[in-house]
């Protein structure tokens, strides 16, 4: 299985270091990163682009956060759960913001800023995407 991940967080510094970890870490054959959730939204709406098997998510981000990303995600596909697995990696140390991935059962978890290597393998090596629903011509919009 061809595993995929996005990152997604407007931390250009972030991008350079997570894009070498996930290198090293060697379970993701494809990988884009984005420094704006408007733009991937538009990239979809749009099928210039798939849903990955991951998606690295900040929550602090200027124009749209991390928690409006995933609302317009869920509004656009009802199967989201199904279609990608979303980790919310952040540097916060709030309480609240790891209280509130419970509001989010498609968030299958936040992982703390910086990530590490064994944790991008668990997480690649734990994909639970069985149906190829991201594949060209199977990507439907509702």
């Amino acid at each position: 299985m061809k595993r995929s991940v996005w990152v997604i967080d407007d931390d250009e510094i972030y991008q350079v270091i997570i894009g070498k970890l996930i290198k090293k870490a060697a379970v993701f054959e494809e990988q884009h990163y984005f420094q704006c959730a408007n733009m991937v939204l538009s990239m979809l709406e749009s099928e210039e682009i798939y849903l990955p098997d991951v998606i690295l998510l900040d929550i602090n981000m200027p124009q749209m956060d991390g928690w409006q990303f995933i609302e317009e995600l869920k509004r656009l596909y009802s199967d989201l759960e199904h279609r990608t697995q979303i980790y919310i990696v952040s540097s916060s140390i709030a309480y609240s913001d790891k209280e509130r991935i419970n509001e989010f059962p498609v968030v299958e978890g936040f992982v703390s800023k910086p990530i590490s290597i064994k944790k991008l393998r668990e997480i690649g090596e734990g994909i639970k995407k069985t149906n190829p629903v991201n594949e060209p011509g199977v990507n439907e919009f509702l």
